[in-house]
């Protein structure tokens, strides 16, 4: 597991394993050459899960479980508390078997302690004897606002000895929704999530969903490069569902659930972008990963400069707040 986890960094790292192109590039925010607005003014702030945070930034779940982990977590949670930004971590599995293991995910909340902090745990492990007891342990391990359950099946298709009993998953998602004592979200990681199992997991009663759409980093390509076969790697790199085809069909029918937009976001505009199609907010991994590897220094001014981004492309765009920015229209 382990050696898994590293593999995965790396190969996250290859520019093979990006899409070509951004799910975002097609589109174009209405610009403004009167907007009306003192840029001084404009607000990129947001509240999520209780609390105020700079931008409506979630720094993805990515890692955990080694010391190559823990020094990236170190520098991104460093980050996240200082530029006031919501983190998640990678899925903390590794640190019910391996008590060595704990730190790297403890150390998130030692670095980030106001921040908003996601927990984080496959969904199919309720198919492998996990219980309600051990997704709350991970959720106290870090001291986490709310759990992302990640779903992944055609990784786990294609991952060597991978995790592919799916069957009868949705009742047992729903006990842990209500028995849980934090928000419970539901993300992807890399391949989208349609509207159909959108609506399922909105009926499970989960308060978050993270569509990690298919434009971003490509697990299918890396769960194939592992698995030694070039031709798995490319048959499967780009299935699935893209990330603004996925905002769309949920932002329909979510109700009163959160909509994250990830899969693809590399610049504030395609932040505002997938919020003018319905996201309530976005989330990134490589982007932040390239700069945590370095220096948690570098992850703060890339996160400065992103959130002063997004509040210069709300004013370009004649929008004063982020709630504004909805109504943006785009073109194509």
């Amino acid at each position: 597991m382990k050696q898994r986890k590293i593999d995965h960094i790396k190969l996250s790292l290859d520019d093979d394993s990006q899409a070509p192109v951004g799910p975002f590039d097609k589109y174009r925010l209405e610009y403004r050459a009167l907007p009306e607005i003192n840029l001084d003014d404009v607000s990129t702030e947001v509240s999520l899960l209780g609390k105020t945070i700079s931008q409506p930034l979630i720094i993805a779940s990515m890692t955990g479980g080694t010391k190559y982990a823990a020094t990236i977590n170190k520098n991104l949670a460093i980050a996240a508390e200082k530029t006031n930004v919501a983190i998640g971590v990678g899925s903390q599995r590794i640190a019910l078997r391996d008590k060595s293991a704990v730190k790297t995910f403890e150390l998130v909340r030692e670095y980030a302690p106001s921040t908003v902090v996601f927990a984080n745990m496959g969904a199919i492990q309720l198919n492998n004897n996990k219980t309600v007891r051990d997704y709350q342990a991970v959720v106290d391990m870090i001291g986490a606002d709310a759990l992302y359950r990640h779903i992944n099946p055609l990784q786990e298709a294609l991952q060597p000895s991978g995790d592919t009993n799916y069957a009868d998953l949705l009742s047992k998602i729903a006990t842990l929704v209500s028995k849980l004592r934090v928000p419970v979200y539901v993300k992807e990681v890399g391949n989208g999530i349609d509207s159909i199992s959108a609506k399922m997991l909105i009926q499970a009663g989960v308060s978050g969903i993270d569509v990690a759409g298919v434009g971003g980093t490509s697990y299918s390509w890396i769960e194939g490069k592992r698995a030694k076969s070039a031709n798995l790697a490319e048959w499967f790199k780009s299935a699935g569902v893209e990330t603004d085809q996925s905002i769309m069909e949920i932002s329909n029918i979510k109700k009163n659930v959160s909509l994250v937009a990830s899969g693809g976001i590399r610049t504030p505009l395609d932040g505002l972008k997938a919020h003018a199609l319905g996201a309530d907010y976005y989330s990134m991994a490589r982007p932040l990963l390239q700069k945590a590897i370095v220096s948690s220094e570098e992850t703060i001014l890339f996160l400065e400069e992103f959130q002063r981004g997004l509040q210069v492309a709300l004013f370009s765009c004649g929008s004063g707040d982020w709630d504004s920015g909805k109504s943006i229209k785009l073109t194509k």
